[in-house]
């Protein structure tokens, strides 16, 4: 049995789930507390994904350790199954479709989440940096204990430092509205949606889950206004509706509940 390594509220641990939700792939879910305890930082979990994120994906003879990987994975899976298989099996329209992905793994979700939060509640800019500036403390002690983990440690340092430096030293509308920029600019780039299709035919694609994500962020963000087209609203309302949307726990609002719980039941996951 496949396990997923994944955090409730977290954005590429949503796509993972939606992705293998929508190929019918069941794993045993892991839920991590990546936000108190840090678990994405602990030497056993680092042995698991030395890049200290989620999602991963274990199983007999498989560890895939970003969503983008998992992503491939489901639909690879998704094409086995002929009544699943995805758009991307058309060879007419993989390379749209991979583009498309690749447009949304450009975004930088993270900047667009906390932007907005720094614009709206400036006083959270001091939690942030001391959060940032904490992990990084107990990161650089672990270099020094750690010299055969050093050098992926250190990346860690320098991408906490470069996250930093957006969020302390830039005005958080300024940053909101370049990322704002950069999410419109995307969805005006995806192909139009004929009535009732999806983003590239009658069969969703790669490209449909990572946008569903992304809107359920940009609902959750109250930055939903970005998604202007009529075609690409109504696209919206109509995945909303598919089953692996309620499977997958997709979060279009903060769930403060569910998020103690996903946070206690973490308690309990083991990465051995």
């Amino acid at each position: 049995m496949l396990e997923l390594f994944h955090a409730a509220p977290s954005y590429y641990s949503m796509v993972a789930r939606l992705a293998l939700a929508e190929a019918g792939v069941a794993y045993v879910s892991r839920l991590m507390d990546i936000h108190l305890a840090k678990q994405q930082l602990s030497p056993a979990y680092r042995k698991l994904n030395p890049h200290m994120t989620v999602p991963t994906l274990r199983g007999p003879g498989l560890l895939l350790t970003d969503s983008a990987q998992i992503l491939i994975y489901a639909a690879q899976q998704a094409a086995q199954r002929p009544e699943q298989s995805w758009a991307d099996v058309d060879a007419s329209r993989a390379e749209a479709i991979q583009r498309a992905v690749a447009g949304h793994y450009a975004l930088s979700i993270e900047t667009l989440t906390f932007g907005k939060v720094l614009a709206t509640r400036p006083w959270f800019k001091a939690v942030m940096v001391r959060m940032l500036s904490g992990i990084n403390a107990k990161l650089e002690r672990d270099i020094a204990g750690k010299p055969d983990q050093a050098a992926l440690l250190e990346a860690k340092v320098q991408q906490n430092r470069a996250r930093l430096a957006v969020f302390r030293d830039r005005p958080a509308p300024a940053v909101l509205a370049e990322q704002q920029d950069q999410v419109a600019a995307y969805l005006a780039s995806l192909p139009p949606v004929v009535a009732s299709g999806w983003l590239f035919g009658a069969r969703i694609s790669s490209a449909d889950v990572v946008l569903a994500v992304l809107c359920s962020r940009l609902a959750m963000a109250g930055e939903l206004a970005l998604l202007s087209r009529a075609d690409l609203q109504s696209w919206w309302q109509r995945y909303q509706q598919r089953p692996a949307f309620a499977a997958a726990d997709l979060w279009t609002r903060f769930q403060r509940r569910r998020f103690v719980q996903s946070l206690l039941e973490a308690r309990h996951t083991r990465f051995s």
